[in-house]
């Protein structure tokens, strides 16, 4: 299981949109990186509907609009090409790696 922290409620339910204003998903989980800023999340859970599947999404770069939507600075098409989130949301070093690769964080 992710790691639970307060400051994740805020987020889980929340829409997630593109640049383009296109809807991603909603967002069912947070997940905080052990070894980074506690406070700070580094990966958002996005769900993009009924019969699809979850997707990690990076939360460097994305922002909350006034209306609480996340805008996040990836094409939805890139997201969905992104590898799928696990069941249990646990991120281990290869799928970290291979996000990494895919949203060009390293």
């Amino acid at each position: 299981m992710s790691t639970y922290e307060p400051a994740a409620i805020s987020f889980r339910g929340n829409v997630v949109i593109d640049t383009k204003g296109d809807t991603v998903g909603t967002i069912t989980d947070v997940i905080y990186d052990p070894q980074g800023n506690p406070e700070k999340p580094s990966w958002m859970v996005v769900n993009p509907g009924i019969f699809r599947s979850e997707h990690y999404v990076p939360v460097d770069g994305a922002y909350a609009t006034k209306d609480d939507r996340i805008v996040v600075p990836f094409d939805k098409r890139w997201i969905k090409a992104a590898p799928k989130a696990s069941g249990d949301h646990v991120l281990d070093a290869p799928i970290r790696r291979e996000l990494q690769v895919h949203y060009k964080l390293l």
